[in-house]
């Protein structure tokens, strides 16, 4: 099991989008959508956090630019990165992922 640190937010957060990861492994992806209807948090708050998270490498944000949604959060894909994957639980039996644990610091 890989291990990373994280602030509470960062788990709530990451434990939605894993919880949103429907589809099998590679082939799925979330939004804020997803994550405003799990944790119950405003939507400036799940963006701040999503900020903090791609900085750390552990959430990779498609922002559909060349859609036309640049400005437009609620469009925005959200993706797991290597480092996360090993969140979502049927996707670490389906693909044999090493299991990840957030660890708040």
């Amino acid at each position: 099991m890989t291990t990373i640190k994280v602030t509470q937010l960062e788990k709530k957060v990451l434990e939605a989008l894993a919880e949103s990861m429907y589809a099998e492994y590679n082939y799925s992806d979330a939004g804020l959508e997803e994550v405003i209807n799990i944790t119950g948090l405003p939507s400036k708050v799940i963006r701040g956090v999503v900020s903090s998270l791609t900085k750390k490498q552990l959430v990779e944000v498609d922002y559909r630019e060349s859609e036309g949604y640049k400005n437009k959060p609620a469009m925005h894909i959200w993706y797991l990165t290597d480092r996360t994957v090993g969140l979502v639980e049927h996707w670490v039996k389906e693909a044999n992922l090493t299991p990840v644990e957030l660890i708040v610091e």
